[in-house]
């Protein structure tokens, strides 16, 4: 991730990103933000597609702050929806603006919890060995163990990996 100190306290600061992919421009978002010492703005220009049509968007998001126990300040937004404070927003297809999760209904899922029983377990074999960086064996065999793993880490996750083949075999069943 990519940290470039956009968003200062006390500060008036503006910019903004661009995405390419095989050197055409996919996406563009621009920013301007006005913070003080505990609250501020920011506000997002973009396209979006709503309801069929491009269209030119501005969101303007309301930003504070909340004092932490021992310094410093922890920052929140807005939704423009729903107007509660959250840490992270997300663009839905769809929805005008960004909005927190909670603002859309349905209630959007993750990819993950979309997956049936099986394909679930299967993901989690795969998690395994990518834990244990093995990139060489398949699901058919138990995972490798890598040099740098200790022993009783690994059989950890081989007896993980043996119960979830098990599961996954009563689920094909």
């Amino acid at each position: 991730m990519l940290h470039v100190r956009a968003l200062q306290p006390g500060c008036q600061t503006a910019g903004g990103w661009r995405w390419t992919h095989d050197g055409k421009e996919t996406a563009r978002i621009g920013y301007r933000a006005m913070l003080g010492e505990v609250s501020g703005t920011l506000e997002l220009d973009y396209t979006a597609t709503v309801g069929g049509e491009r269209r030119a968007i501005t969101c303007a998001l309301t930003l504070e702050s909340l004092p932490c126990q021992y310094g410093g300040r922890r920052w929140f937004v807005r939704c423009p929806y729903t107007h509660r404070r959250a840490w992270k927003l997300y663009k839905w297809a769809g929805v005008e603006w960004f909005c927190h999760r909670d603002a859309v209904k349905p209630r959007p899922t993750y990819a993950s919890q979309r997956r049936s029983g099986s394909d679930r377990i299967i993901a989690q074999r795969w998690a395994i060995r990518r834990k244990l960086g093995d990139d060489f064996s398949d699901l058919f065999g138990e995972p490798i163990k890598p040099k740098w793993v200790r022993w009783r880490t690994f059989e950890r996750y081989a007896a993980r990996d043996a119960e979830l083949e098990s599961r996954e075999w009563e689920a094909f069943a």
